[in-house]
């Protein structure tokens, strides 16, 4: 049996004609010549995605807005600086605002001997206001090795006075008068927070403090 063997030239020809008839087949099928088309297919689901006029922006939904409380303002009276310092911070812990407010103290009036070099001089001082028949006096160190010699403390410039004329009455030319402003003792705390918070909290916290009440703030 012969075997046909083909020239080159000619197997060429055969393979190209034959890649482009396979193309033509799967290009027909493709646009559905061959029977109805399944929309999974490529160019269905394409054309689909590109259906721009059913396409529509929907505008973003805002949250209502919260609406925030106002702050209140609440003041405590009758507090040592102690308790008033304590409250602060627990005031503070529930998120609060508070600001100490001290009480100014009168200031005491002295009756002295001041700026006593040394305690020599001071002692000198001393035994000479005995001879003179003043024993109620106080000798008193200060910074930096000085002492001063007090023969009393006032609340009123008056009753100083009225000490010191007896004094200088005596012969005590050396006592003079000064004024001298107290540390505060006393205090009240001012206190902001949302309305519902503070009125809650507030009063538990005052509560043990026995001398303390709860005012407006001043306006």
């Amino acid at each position: 049996m012969a075997i046909l063997i083909l020239p080159r030239g000619v197997i060429i020809r055969l393979f190209f004609f034959l890649l482009v008839f396979v193309n033509l087949i799967f290009f027909a099928w493709a646009q559905g010549y061959f029977g109805a088309t399944d929309d999974s297919r490529e160019p269905q689901r394409l054309a689909q995605q590109l259906q721009a006029e059913k396409l529509r922006i929907v505008p973003g939904v805002q949250a209502p807005a919260v609406k925030k409380e106002e702050p209140v303002c609440r003041l405590v009276n009758g507090l040592t600086m102690a308790d008033a310092e304590a409250l602060k911070t627990a005031v503070e812990a529930f998120g609060g605002e508070a600001k100490v407010l001290p009480q100014e103290e009168p200031a005491l009036h002295l009756v002295l001997i001041a700026e006593l070099a040394n305690k020599a001089a001071a002692d000198k001082k001393s035994a000479e206001l005995t001879r003179f028949g003043v024993p109620e006096h106080r000798v008193i160190a200060l910074e930096g090795g000085r002492f001063e010699i007090v023969f009393g403390s006032f609340p009123t410039e008056a009753a100083a006075r009225e000490l010191l004329q007896g004094l200088t009455k005596r012969g005590i030319k050396s006592a003079r008068l000064d004024a001298r402003e107290q540390p505060p003792l006393k205090a009240r705390l001012e206190t902001r927070a949302p309305a519902s918070t503070l009125l809650q909290h507030l009063p538990k916290l005052v509560a043990p403090h026995a001398d303390a009440t709860l005012g407006e703030c001043a306006a």
